[in-house]
């Protein structure tokens, strides 16, 4: 999540989101690479899209001041000028996720010092013009520009005038900058203009038109537009918070038969207008132990965290306790379940 940085042309004091001091990033010359207008963007991360990571945001496509995605969806906020990356949740940072080259080019500048924070814990004074977090802007020639932001502070691989091969590593996915979240903000500029990937140059503005992707063709079946998903979901014994639930907390695997409360929880991307949610728990026999049923949402949430279950007033029943999260839409006039989700938890 970002940006609000300035990429004018070579003046590398604002390429990282104004990231620098001036003695740091210096007035250079572009490199002389031959042109490609025809750039091939290979994934910017080493994690399966639509497996373990999610584009929870997409490039704004909107002029004016509402935002939508380059389907006309809602999965982006203004003036969102990248595409995100995002791991489930804090806990996924262990697994060392790397960011990788999209393609080959040049190092223009990096910053690797900046602090991870805690999930939801930016502090806007502390990282003022230091949006984009630890960083890497790489020069792919032919007008062609990459930036990669919110990297884990230390993981920053490369240096300034490297040279890097497509699919090379960078650094690690952190939560260093402007994010609320562990992902990777990846954006793309052509000639000092940001380019949306998913329609290439010359598209037209707005959002629903045609365009050429500038993804590798094998890319395309990992990269459909999944408009709603599931990010993480688990059990717990306390009324769990959104923060602590983006800190990778309350997914407990065993707990105990006096447990005080049995919740279900459950995180997702992309709840829509009209959408209902159904989340149930059974019990060791297979009867329902709890069921919460939602309204009709009445507006578009690019995430959303809901839980159900019961205060203990007695012991739980030992063995497997099973959570079940239903996501029911209406598309062309039927209702359908748009997401599915479960877990379980053993007491003991």
């Amino acid at each position: 999540m970002i940006d609000k940085s300035k990429w004018p042309g070579t003046n590398l004091r604002h390429a990282l989101v104004a990231c620098a001091a001036p003695a740091v990033f210096v007035m250079i010359s572009v490199p002389a690479f031959a042109a490609d207008p025809n750039i091939r963007l290979s994934s910017p991360v080493g994690c399966k899209i639509g497996g373990i990571c999610t584009i929870q945001n997409y490039v704004d496509r909107d002029p004016g001041p509402g935002a939508k995605d380059y389907t006309c969806g809602r999965l982006v906020y203004n003036g969102h000028k990248g595409t995100d990356f995002r791991l489930p949740d804090a806990s996924w940072l262990k697994h060392n996720v790397a960011v990788l080259a999209a393609a080959p080019g040049k190092v223009m500048g990096t910053r690797n010092d900046v602090a991870d924070h805690a999930p939801d814990q930016y502090d806007p004074n502390r990282n003022k013009g230091r949006e984009c977090g630890n960083g890497v802007l790489i020069d792919h020639g032919g007008g062609w520009r990459t930036q990669y932001c919110h990297l884990r502070k230390g993981s920053v691989s490369v240096r300034k005038g490297d040279r890097v091969s497509r699919r090379a590593a960078l650094g690690i996915i952190g939560l260093s900058g402007k994010t609320e979240f562990p992902h990777l903000h990846f954006s793309v500029k052509y000639k000092s203009k940001v380019i949306d990937p998913f329609l290439g140059v010359g598209a037209k503005a707005g959002c629903g038109v045609k365009g050429k992707p500038l993804w590798e063709p094998s890319l395309l079946s990992d990269l459909t537009y999944r408009p709603s998903g599931v990010l993480s979901s688990g059990f717990t014994d306390k009324v769990p918070t959104t923060k602590q639930v983006v800190a990778g907390q309350h997914r407990h695997k065993r707990l105990s038969r006096n447990a005080p409360n049995l919740l279900f929880w459950v995180m997702i991307f992309g709840l829509q207008p009209g959408d209902t949610e159904v989340l149930r728990i059974l019990g060791p026999d297979g009867r329902l132990f709890v069921r919460k049923k939602s309204p009709a949402a009445r507006k578009h949430m690019v995430r959303r965290f809901t839980y159900s279950g019961k205060r203990n007033r007695r012991p739980l029943a030992p063995g497997l306790y099973r959570g079940e999260y239903l996501l029911m839409r209406t598309k062309e006039g039927r209702r359908i379940v748009a997401l599915k989700t479960t877990a379980g938890v053993r007491i003991e």
